[in-house]
């Protein structure tokens, strides 16, 4: 069985910026995110996370990873290469 896995405790203003977030963002990816983040600080199984966020557990590690490492930017999307999608309006 893994070991359990959570994010560092969080101050008061990191948690107010998570909910923040959460609140103001309109991408759902990020909204989710932020959910993995604030229960799994609550101590919430990565198993129990992934099951509520409908990610797989390797997911939702990867997303506690890259916020403990990058914080709050860390669960913006980066942005990909390639082309950019055709604009439909006509011009």
């Amino acid at each position: 069985m893994p070991e359990a896995r959570y994010v560092r405790s969080l101050p008061k203003a990191e948690e107010k910026a998570l909910r923040e977030l959460y609140r103001q963002t309109e991408n759902a990816d990020v909204r989710t995110r932020c959910q993995m983040i604030l229960m799994s600080a609550q101590e919430y199984p990565i198993s129990e996370i992934a099951d509520l966020t409908l990610f797989n557990e390797d997911s939702v590690r990867y997303w506690l990873d890259r916020y403990e490492s990058q914080g709050l930017s860390g669960l913006e999307d980066r942005p990909r290469s390639g082309r950019r999608p055709k604009s439909e309006w006509p011009m």
